[in-house]
């Protein structure tokens, strides 16, 4: 996937806007985690969803709206995080880790306040 400046997803994140509902608050959440790190099942908890699919789909559509401002085909939700799998709970679950450049771009773009 193609390299994506701090820069660049400030700029893209102020074309797209935050919009309403629960992006902004997961998006807190997750710069929030120790090494920005969270499965979606957290990340869902912590805004009220009732299972990471909310999480996964709002991603999944930021990453896409991203990419489209920034000229990226084929976009998925690794424009934005790391997937590591989690392999201390039984049923597998996703680590996202979330991307440096992009959590500072959303810092440059005011989506999410605190430590750099």
């Amino acid at each position: 996937m193609k390299k994506v400046s701090a820069s660049q997803f400030a700029d893209a994140l102020n074309r797209v806007g935050q919009g309403k509902g629960r992006i902004p608050a997961f998006l807190q959440a997750h710069y929030e985690r120790p090494g920005r790190a969270a499965t979606a099942t957290i990340l869902a908890g912590a805004v009220g969803y009732k299972s990471y699919d909310g999480i996964n789909l709002q991603y999944g559509m930021l990453a896409s709206k991203i990419g489209a401002h920034l000229g990226i085909r084929d976009v998925n939700i690794r424009l934005l995080v790391d997937l590591v799998p989690d392999h201390s709970v039984t049923n597998e679950q996703w680590i996202f880790i979330m991307r440096p450049e992009f959590a500072r771009g959303l810092k440059r773009a005011g989506w999410v306040t605190g430590p750099s």
